[in-house]
């Protein structure tokens, strides 16, 4: 009988455990959210992540920079620049050239890689710093045409940026050219980076509108708003999480940068 009870344990104790893990840990943690394991660098996930990001970024950048029917030399060279910050391998790069490449000159529209970009990246900060890079290449050679403006725009719409936000991302990158009105300043914090035109530094702090902005929100969001789109950046902006979205290493210090801006807004916002 003793044999038999310590097998009776050891089944009830094992059923336990896995009760406990299916059903509370689990749905709690997720098997590959925030609570999972984080993905290391060089690990197949993560290579598959990459590989998964620049397979709907490239038919992007491809198709702005050639919105008004050739791709330039420094329309290049921004793509390039991204690629330096992104930390790209060898074998990374020339899957990401290719896709390029081919892209510029395939039949597929814009706006349907922005719609398969869009279905695909639900994170929402993902999207943003990814429209970043959209406007980036296409302010690369000095000027925004008309064309490049309203692809952008379109793909703005179809990433669920809200038009304030999109104003801001304009001013960032391409107000000291093209006459966007006010830039961010330090507000829009962590989307300049190599290849971007950074307006001046502006002396005064951030407007109320500039920090809800930063947010997601508009001019008369309720503190309750504040704190619940801050708890939403907090978790949208979670290294691991964005990791698990296909965020490659090097972009994760735009995040931490975006991070910190939305730290100092909210503690403005809430006192």
């Amino acid at each position: 009988m003793g044999c038999l009870g310590t097998l009776i344990q050891f089944i009830l104790l094992s059923w336990a455990l896995t009760f406990v893990w299916n059903k509370l840990l689990v749905p709690l943690f997720g098997k590959g959210g925030e609570g999972a394991a984080r993905p290391r660098p060089g690990s197949a996930s993560a290579r598959e992540g990459r590989t998964r990001y620049l397979r709907l970024l490239m038919p992007l950048l491809a198709k702005i920079a050639k919105a008004d029917g050739r791709v330039s030399e420094s329309e290049i060279s921004g793509v390039e620049a991204i690629f330096r910050e992104l930390g790209l391998s060898a074998e990374e790069r020339r899957f990401a050239a290719q896709v390029f490449s081919r892209s510029k000159d395939s039949p597929e529209q814009f706006d349907e890689a922005a719609i398969a970009f869009a279905r695909e990246v639900g994170n929402f900060e993902l999207r943003v710093i990814t429209f970043q890079y959209l406007v980036r290449v296409a302010c690369a050679d000095g000027e925004l045409s008309p064309r490049e403006r309203e692809m952008a725009l379109r793909a703005a719409r179809c990433f669920g940026i809200p038009d304030f936000l999109v104003a801001r991302i304009f001013a960032a990158v391409a107000g000291d050219f093209q006459g966007w009105g006010r830039t961010a300043g330090e507000g829009f914090g962590g989307f300049g980076g190599a290849g971007a035109r950074r307006p001046p530094p502006r002396p005064s702090k951030p407007s109320r509108a500039e920090d809800l902005a930063l947010l997601g929100l508009g001019p008369g969001a309720s503190d309750d708003d504040i704190r619940r789109a801050y708890r939403r950046k907090v978790k949208e902006l979670h290294p691991d999480r964005l990791q698990a979205q296909g965020l490659p290493e090097a972009m994760l210090k735009q995040a931490t940068a975006r991070m910190a801006a939305i730290n100092a807004a909210y503690s403005r916002l809430i006192k």
